[in-house]
């Protein structure tokens, strides 16, 4: 069974830290692009996760399938 990671949100925040299920930490930047458009753009530390980014609005519960050459990482976003 493919495991999941949680990555615990706050809502409407430009940039921010947050933190991982597994205990890890990152950091989230939201910048409009053409059209109003909002990219999230996910980043870990130290590697232990590939980074990432999101071109649709964050709802919670949502999932993230990210392809890595060690194999594919799901994510899910927690809004809080």
């Amino acid at each position: 069974m493919e495991s999941m990671t949680t990555i615990y949100v706050a809502p409407n925040v430009k940039q921010q830290s947050v933190e991982l299920s597994d205990g890890s930490r990152g950091e989230v930047e939201a910048e409009t692009e053409g059209a109003g458009q909002t990219r999230y753009s996910f980043d870990f530390n130290y590697h232990l996760h590939p980074s990432f980014w999101v071109d649709r609005p964050l709802k919670n519960g949502m999932t993230v399938n990210v392809q890595t050459l060690d194999g594919p990482e799901k994510f899910q976003i927690e809004l809080r």
